[in-house]
């Protein structure tokens, strides 16, 4: 199991404080994605749209290329599973 806090309660609408990291902040009803009865329902099709945008990704844009080296390319460290924190492209 992983805990990325990073990720949960930061709207400062709702939490005060939203930034630091508070176990007995009382629950608030929210929408997230999970696991099991809590398993978000949009996942399976967010899943579906993007094998449907990947697939036809290179046959529409057969000209699709990286806009710059790999070794450019930045990586988000701000949050536990990480991803680029741009990916540019040129066709």
């Amino acid at each position: 199991m992983l805990l990325d806090n990073g990720a949960a309660n930061h709207d400062a609408t709702v939490f005060e404080d939203p930034d630091r990291f508070d176990i007995g902040r009382a629950a608030v009803p929210h929408l997230s994605f999970g696991h099991g009865a809590r398993y978000c329902i949009g996942a399976p099709l967010a899943r579906i749209e993007l094998q449907v945008v990947f697939s036809q990704l290179v046959a529409r844009f057969p000209t699709l290329r990286p806009g710059c080296a790999a070794d450019e390319l930045t990586f988000n460290a701000n949050v536990l599973t990480g991803g680029l924190t741009a990916l540019p492209v040129t066709w």
